[in-house]
């Protein structure tokens, strides 16, 4: 159980890059800045629960307010390592009531191998989505935990918690409703719909609706697309093929995501027989109780995971798809999936009554959690990797060109965050990664042509420059890389060259021999410059010049 978990740990802290990107600017460093700028107690307060988006991150907000307090920096490989210590908060809740059923400890085994997944790494090395799912994720089942438990005020603090990381904490309410509701606890319903009134009603207060009413029109029009939406995003783990098209994709997901809901409808018709106490096949509540009284909790538990879950996905699949598709199984989303597998099959196993069908169940899950997790890791690795190299030298852009970390160059946005950070920088609460300084120092170094060997070619088409390289293969070591550079004495610009997509036949293939660049002449400023390339690997640095550029 630990080996998906360490190999989770190692990712973190190997591939993550102390820098914010796109939506990080707005929650982290300009929220940090005004805080920092303006000392008024209410002005403060008012950042505090200032919409991002359509989230309130009084959670993350907060977290990065400690950090600042006890550094006076903002470092965003922090923010990442925090979001991952939820996470491994949710998976010791689950052993926890795990442990509470009584069952044998091996049972647990699939747990891990769905929970720490690669699917979802733009959830765990991008702050914002780090700091807004697996807080608000950790805060609902920490709730449910203690609802479990009968500890209701301090259910209902986790759940405001949850409410104030993000927009789909909103849902732990529903979720706590079910179980007071399923399990007769009718005069703490009453406390805890009243938390969830002033609770939800402060969230919503001045919040827009960012244009999700355009949602309903698009629902309207394409009901067909949020009814297999609902079935993709919870079998969103089966994502098998994220570079093919979306109709390939989501096939698997959809497909899986419908066969689990049979045994959940089962199960929660279970659920329901046993509230009417009626019977009809199934046992009655004490008789349950007088069986296995350790499975109370844990159903209960198991039973607000997945409410919180079902009503998500079906927010998710009413407004989401005028996205397009593919937000169904996006990976800022596959930490929900990943969680419905788990509650299912936990509930399988908490309620099989045959030893022998809880094993051959348990078996059937061991392998298919295993192969997930495995494929997870040759699917993605490649692109955590990328998104490394990425970032790294965009930093380098962002800090010396004022663009590079999601904001189109020279425009208004782009300048804004470009003054931002300086100012951050200046005041000493930020500081740059060194590396994409240390690759600019090797590029300023690079005076000769470039080798005849490494058959690299430059198009000049539809006002940019394309850079093909035909021959470097992929690598997962985060400083095996390729860069094209544009310079001149005034200017330095990096391109990051993207691996080839693979076309073949071969459908778990996503990446052919070469990569490319591409670079739009709007974002170099008018000059004539070198263009080259540079390749990074295991320590040593080489490339030169392929041609001299001129932009008007």
């Amino acid at each position: 159980m630990a080996v998906p978990i360490l190999l989770w740990v190692f990712v973190i802290l190997y591939y993550s890059v102390n820098l914010p990107w796109y939506d990080d600017f707005d929650p982290f460093p300009d929220f940090l800045h005004k805080w920092i700028t303006d000392t008024d107690f209410s002005d403060r307060l008012n950042l505090l629960f200032q919409p991002n988006n359509e989230h309130r991150m009084v959670v993350g907000k907060l977290i990065t307010l400690g950090y600042y307090w006890l550094t006076g920096h903002l470092n965003f490989t922090f923010l990442h390592m925090i979001g991952a210590c939820f996470t491994l908060g949710v998976l010791y809740l689950f052993w926890r009531s795990f442990r509470r059923s009584g069952l044998p400890w091996y049972y647990f085994l699939p747990v891990p191998f769905l929970l720490f997944q690669m699917q979802f790494h733009l959830v765990f090395l991008w702050a914002i989505t780090g700091l807004q799912h697996q807080p608000a994720i950790f805060f609902v089942c920490i709730s449910m935990y203690l609802l479990s438990e009968k500890r209701l005020v301090w259910a209902i603090t986790a759940a405001v918690c949850a409410t104030y990381a993000m927009s789909s904490g909103l849902f732990v309410w529903p979720a706590g409703f079910v179980v007071l509701l399923f399990r007769a606890r009718y005069k703490e319903l009453i406390f805890w719909c009243v938390a969830a009134l002033f609770s939800i009603g402060f969230y919503l207060y001045g919040l827009s609706a960012q244009g999700n009413e355009s949602s309903i029109d698009f629902l309207l029009k394409n009901p067909h697309l949020s009814v297999l939406g609902f079935f993709a995003h919870l079998g969103g783990l089966f994502d098998f093929f994220p570079e093919k098209s979306i109709v390939i994709r989501s096939a698997l997901p959809v497909l899986m995501g419908f066969a689990v809901m049979i045994w959940i409808a089962i199960w929660l018709w279970k659920q329901l027989w046993s509230w009417f106490g009626l019977g009809f096949g199934w046992p009655s509540k004490e008789q349950q109780l007088a069986v296995k009284p350790s499975l109370q909790p844990f159903s209960t538990f198991l039973l607000g995971i997945l409410t919180f879950l079902l009503v998500n996905a079906l927010i998710i699949c009413l407004l989401r798809p005028r996205f397009g598709f593919f937000v169904m199984i996006v990976s800022n989303y596959k930490m929900y999936p990943a969680l419905f597998l788990i509650v299912a099959y936990l509930t399988f196993i908490g309620s099989a009554s045959r030893e022998i069908v809880k094993m051959r169940g348990f078996q059937l899950v061991t392998l298919v959690s295993i192969f997930i997790w495995g494929i997870s890791i040759f699917n993605y690795l490649p692109a955590i990797t990328e998104r490394h190299k990425y970032l790294t030298v965009n930093g380098y852009n962002q800090e010396h060109n004022g663009f590079g970390l999601g904001h189109v160059p020279y425009s208004k946005s782009a300048a804004y965050v470009d003054s931002l950070m300086k100012d951050m920088v200046r005041r000493g609460v930020y500081t740059y990664p060194e590396k994409g300084n240390a690759l600019a120092q090797t590029v300023t170094g690079l005076t000769q042509n470039l080798n005849p060997d490494f058959q690299i070619t430059v198009d000049e088409k539809d006002s940019l420059f394309y850079v093909n390289d035909p021959e470097i293969d992929k690598s997962f070591s985060r400083d095996h890389a390729e860069f094209a550079f544009v310079r001149n004495d005034k200017h330095l610009y990096f391109f990051k060259m993207e691996p080839h997509k693979y076309s073949g036949r071969n459908i778990f293939r996503q990446y052919d021999k070469g990569a490319d660049a591409f670079i739009p002449h709007a974002s170099l400023l008018p000059g004539t410059y070198d263009l080259g390339v540079i390749r990074t690997q295991r320590g040593t640095a080489s490339g030169g010049i392929l041609r001299k550029i001129t932009i008007p």
